[in-house]
Order: C-alpha cells, then structure tokens, then sequence
C-alpha cells in the first residue's frame, strides 16, 4: 500500500503546475484533489469536511478557475505517460447532469427528455490499447438555451460551428494539435455513432492521428 507520503506527491505532479493565475489556488487544487481521491464515488458533502466543502465551493467560483487551468498541468503529465506508449486510443464521449434536484443553482439550461435543468460536458480520455487510463486529454462543457428546445430541425441547417456537434471536430483538433508533442505515438481518436460527421473525415489528419468511428450512415468507400 502506498505511504501518505507517495499519494501526497501524486497530486503535487498532477496538479502543481496547473495555471489558476495564483499560488494559493493551485494548492488549494491539489489539498482538493488529494481529498476528494479518498471517496471518488461520494459528492463533495460526503467526501469533505464542513470547512473543507466551503473552500471547495469558493475554489471553483472564483473567477480565475476555469477547465483550461485545472487541466493544464495535468494534460502535461498525461502526455508524458503517452509517449511511453506506440500507440494510445482517445475516446471522447458527451455526458448530460441533470440538477432538476437543486433548483436554486444558476447558469444551467435544458437536457433531453425531462431534464429542465442541467449542463453538458465532452471530454477527451487517453487510454493504452490495455485499457489502461492515462488521463483526460480535453473537457468542454456548455448549456443548451431554454430558448433552443424544440428547434432540432432548424439547428439541422446551421453551419458545424454554430451546432453542437461542433464537439467532435475540435476534439478531432485537440488531437492533431498534441500530436506534435508525441511525435513516436499513434494517435487514434475514437467516437460513437454522434461522431459520424462528414466535416470531421475532411479535417486536416496528419501522419500517427487516426480516427475510429460506428458509423452512423451507410457509405461506398474509394481505395486508391
């Protein structure tokens, strides 16, 4: 069993260069990283403290927190662990939270089916061909305008990056872009049948980036 000691340090390399703009910040995201460790399937109320809970709650309403500087420090370790590797799959997947049970919280919109009260988030999760998790390589979250229900056909007729499936291709980008920090990995993005989409085929695919999709729509294929 590892010692305090040994899980202390992994959070420090996870997250000690994370980028939140402020040194009390960062070690606030590592104390909060290694407590919340301790009880990954509880909420932040049953896995901390009544002190530790607040200082949570402040830490993620400050202005200065956002995806990008959380993730920052620890999308680096995670390439590190990548270029150990020839190949790494990334899946990328869209997840839906429905908070209809805490109606007081703000800035959230509608979901599918009864959820009236929720967000989306898309991440990124490098994996070994093993199944062994790397980490995340990319988050985006976003909430869907009570306004917007209803207009699936009119969304239909927008361009990609007024939609959200704009997702897949800039998870599509992400990964071209972090190619050239693993240049002796392979690459292979990976999505479900949302994926299937025409612009993201077309995207610029360097060599050591490939992309796995469950087609959605049936197709002839032209081999050279």
């Amino acid at each position: 069993m590892a010692s305090i000691t040994e899980c202390d340090d992994w959070a420090d390399d996870e997250f000690g260069a994370a980028a939140p703009g402020d040194a009390r910040l960062t070690q606030r995201l590592t104390l909060l990283a290694r407590q919340l460790s301790q009880a990954p399937h509880c909420s932040f109320p049953q896995a901390l403290s009544g002190a530790n809970l607040k200082s949570a709650y402040r830490f993620f309403d400050n202005p200065k927190v956002d995806v990008q500087g959380v993730l920052g420090g620890h999308i680096d370790q995670t390439l590190g662990r990548i270029r150990q590797l020839p190949l790494v799959l990334v899946p990328q997947d869209t997840s839906e939270f429905n908070l209809a049970h805490l109606p007081g919280t703000e800035g959230l919109g509608h979901g599918t089916g009864g959820n009236r009260h929720g967000f989306m988030i898309h991440s990124q999760l490098a994996v070994s061909p093993e199944g062994l998790p790397l980490g995340v390589l990319g988050m985006k979250t976003w909430t869907r305008p009570p306004e917007e229900c209803g207009k699936k056909a009119k969304r239909r007729k927008l361009p990609i990056a007024d939609k959200e499936s704009v997702k897949w291709l800039e998870g599509h980008e992400q990964l071209v872009a972090l190619k050239a920090r693993c240049a002796h990995t392979r690459i292979v993005g990976m999505s479900d049948r949302e994926g299937d989409i025409y612009d993201v085929f077309m995207a610029d695919r360097p060599d050591g980036v490939d992309w796995l999709v469950r087609a959605a729509w049936n197709r002839r294929v032209e081999h050279d």
